[in-house]
């Protein structure tokens, strides 16, 4: 493949994703991408295969295409870290598709897929920990948010990793979101509370309009769950 078509798919597909709102302009890309990689297999098709694969798995609502999408997710992105061990892309989308694989297999396969999703993101970090607005932390910390300390999780490890997140990229809501979760499960509701606002008043970003748009949504929701719980508790005066 020439270096002219390689830069028109790549220019094609990431206008597909950055409507990533269209899902199928996303869904076409990954056509695009699967057939030049016929001819070649090029580092900037493998990543942004991998990277249109994870949003196709992340979108779906059936547990086994949603698995299928990022188990080829997780192939693209160990294709990309071959080409170029030195890129951040490609090991980074690498971890995020095997993370979310994990969260959709038995326990028995669940385990090493966290270990390895784990072993990529910290090689993401060690590459560049900014990309993708502190991608790699922000990826990382979930995962340590939900494993057992047993395979490398803990919430203060996440938590860490998490306000490193914020201190590199403090305006993207997809970190806010997960760090409030994290807070609310801590029974911290005034800080969750706190980092919700930042969500909803999260200034405009062409790049990141679909995660805006629906975390706002989210932190919208987790708000009025909060209301009511407050309205529904009883005062210490009325229980005495």
């Amino acid at each position: 493949m020439d270096s002219d078509s390689l830069n028109q798919i790549v220019a094609h597909v990431d206008r597909a994703y950055a409507v990533r709102a269209r899902i199928q302009d996303v869904s076409e890309s990954v056509d695009v991408l699967r057939h030049a990689q016929k001819d070649a297999d090029t580092y900037e098709l493998a990543w942004r295969l991998s990277r249109a694969l994870f949003f196709l798995g992340q979108q779906s609502r059936e547990r086994l295409i949603a698995r299928s999408f990022h188990a080829e997710g997780a192939d693209a992105g160990k294709l990309a870290t071959r080409l170029a061990p030195d890129r951040v892309e490609g090991h980074f989308w690498l971890g995020v598709n095997i993370a979310l694989l994990a969260g959709l297999e038995p326990i028995a396969k669940a385990a090493p897929h966290a270990l390895k999703a784990k072993r990529a993101l910290k090689k993401a970090i060690s590459l560049d920990a900014s990309y993708h607005a502190a991608g790699p932390l922000r990826v990382l910390a979930r995962l340590q948010q939900r494993l057992p300390q047993l395979l490398g999780g803990g919430i203060a490890r996440a938590r860490e990793n998490y306000e490193r997140a914020i201190s590199i990229a403090p305006a993207n809501t997809v970190t806010r979101i997960y760090f409030a979760e994290l807070l609310l499960d801590q029974g911290e509701i005034e800080r969750a509370q706190a980092e919700l606002r930042v969500v909803l008043n999260a200034p405009p970003d062409p790049d990141w309009s679909f995660e805006i748009n629906r975390d706002r949504l989210l932190a919208q929701e987790l708000m009025k769950n909060l209301a009511r719980e407050s309205v529904a508790r009883p005062s210490r005066k009325q229980t005495l």
